[in-house]
C-alpha cells in the first residue's frame, strides 16, 4: 500500500515554523533547523537554536534545541549551553549537559564547573547525564572521585553509568557509551587503576538492582571472575530479557567467548523463542553463539542459511557463519566469493577472513 510521505520543509518553512505558535510545530521544526544547518544557512539555523532554548516557553523545545545544538557542533553556543545547565527547568539542564559534554573541550574551566554543580545535584537525572559528560571531558585525577561516588549513589542508573564508565575507560570496551574521554592515561597507569577498578565492581556484583549487577558483571568476568561468569550465565538463563539490550547482546558474546555453556537454556530461547513462542531482537547473536558452543541446531540454521531464497538471508548467513567460525561453511564461501549475486562481497571476504585466522572458541565448564 502506498504511503505518503510528507517532503522535507524548505528553509523558509522551517523558519517560519521554528516561530509557531504551536508548540508542537515548533519542536518538529528543530530537526530541519539541524539539517539546514550543514550548509550555507548555518549561522542564522544556528541562532534561531540558541533563541529557542533561551525563550521558548515551551520545556520540550527549550531541551530540543539543546540536543539538536549538539547535533549541529554548534561549538559557539557554549555560552548560552551553560546558562541553560545551571538555571530553569531540569529537563532543559539535563539536555544542556549532554550538549555540553559533546561540545566543550576537555577541561574547559566553564563546562568543569557546570558538570561540577550536576554531579552535586539532588535531582538523578542531572547526576547522570553530568557523569557521563564528565567521561568526555575530565582528565582521570578529577574524574576518579565521582565515579567512586557515583558507585554508591542511590538512584541505580547513576550506579549503572558509573560501571559503564568504568568499563569502556579502564577496560577498553566501548558499548555504545560516549567515547571522547579526556587525555587518556599511558598503559602503565591504566594498568594500575584496572585492579582498583576491579574491586569496586565486585562490591557491584550483587547490586540490587539487575541492571547494575550484570554490568559490574561484564568487565569482571572478561578478567577470570567465577562470580562473574556465574552472574553472567544467571542473567541469560532468567525470565525475561536484560533491562540494557546492548548489555544483553554484550552477555550473549562474551558467554560465546569464554565457552560459557551454561548459559544454552537463553540462548536456545531467545534463538528459537520460547514454550509460547515470541522472537528475541537478539536471535541473530544467540544462534551464532550457539553455533560457537558447538550446537548442531545452530550451525545447521547457519548453514542452511548459505542457500537461502534472498540475497538477504544469504548475506546475514554468511555474517553469522563468520562469527560462529564454522569451517564447514568455507566451501559454500567459496563458490559465493566475487559473485554479487549470491551475498555481499564485502561480507564474504570477511568471513573467509575470519576463517583463515583460525581462531578458537574456547569451551568451559558451565557456570550453573
Amino acid at each position: 500500500m502506498y504511503v505518503w510521505s510528507p517532503l522535507p520543509r524548505s528553509l523558509a518553512a522551517t523558519f517560519r515554523d521554528a516561530q509557531s505558535a504551536k508548540p508542537r510545530v515548533r519542536l518538529s521544526a528543530i530537526s530541519d533547523l539541524v539539517r539546514w544547518a550543514a550548509g550555507d544557512e548555518r549561522e542564522r539555523c544556528v541562532d534561531e537554536l540558541v533563541t529557542l532554548l533561551g525563550a521558548d516557553p515551551d520545556l520540550e523545545v527549550r531541551a530540543a534545541a539543546a540536543l539538536a545544538l549538539a547535533d549541529a557542533d554548534a561549538e559557539r553556543s557554549l555560552a548560552p549551553l551553560l546558562a541553560a545547565a545551571t538555571h530553569g527547568a531540569p529537563r532543559v539542564r539535563q539536555m544542556a549537559l549532554v550538549a555540553i559534554g559533546e561540545l566543550a573541550e576537555p577541561g574547559q574551566v566553564a563546562a568543569v564547573g557546570a558538570l561540577r554543580a550536576g554531579l552535586d545535584s539532588e535531582l538523578p537525572a542531572l547526576r547522570f547525564q553530568a557523569l557521563v559528560a564528565a567521561h568526555r571531558l575530565f582528565e582521570d585525577a578529577p574524574l576518579q572521585p565521582e565515579l567512586d561516588r557515583a558507585l554508591a549513589d542511590s538512584e541505580a542508573k547513576v550506579r549503572y553509568v558509573a560501571c559503564r564508565i568504568v568499563e569502556e575507560r579502564y577496560f577498553g570496551v566501548a558499548r555504545g557509551a560516549p567515547a571522547r574521554a579526556a587525555a587518556p592515561a599511558s598503559e602503565p597507569e591504566l594498568e594500575a587503576s584496572r585492579e582498583r577498578w576491579l574491586g569496586a565492581l565486585r562490591e557491584r556484583l550483587g547490586d540490587a538492582d539487575p541492571a547494575v549487577a550484570l554490568a559490574a558483571a561484564l568487565p569482571l568476568a572478561r578478567s577470570g571472575s567465577e562470580p562473574a561468569r556465574a552472574r553472567v550465565v544467571a542473567a541469560l538463563n532468567c525470565v525475561g530479557n536484560a533491562e540494557q539490550l546492548e548489555d544483553e547482546q554484550a552477555a550473549i558474546e562474551l558467554c560465546a567467548d569464554l565457552g560459557l555453556t551454561g548459559a544454552r537454556p537463553g540462548l536456545m530461547v531467545r534463538a528459537w523463542g520460547g514454550l509460547f513462542g515470541g522472537s528475541s531482537p537478539l536471535a541473530f547473536q544467540a544462534r551464532v553463539a550457539l553455533a560457537r558452543l558447538g550446537d548442531v541446531r545452530a550451525r545447521g540454521h547457519i548453514l542452511r542459511g548459505l542457500s537461502a531464497w534472498s540475497r538477504g538471508a544469504r548475506t546475514r548467513a554468511v555474517a553469522a557463519a563468520g562469527q560462529a567460525r564454522l569451517e564447514a561453511a568455507r566451501p559454500r564461501l567459496l563458490e559465493m566469493r566475487g559473485d554479487e549475486r549470491q551475498a555481499d562481497p564485502e561480507s564474504v571476504s570477511e568471513a573467509l577472513r575470519v576463517l583463515d585466522l583460525g581462531e578458537p572458541v574456547l569451551l568451559a565448564k558451565s557456570c550453573l
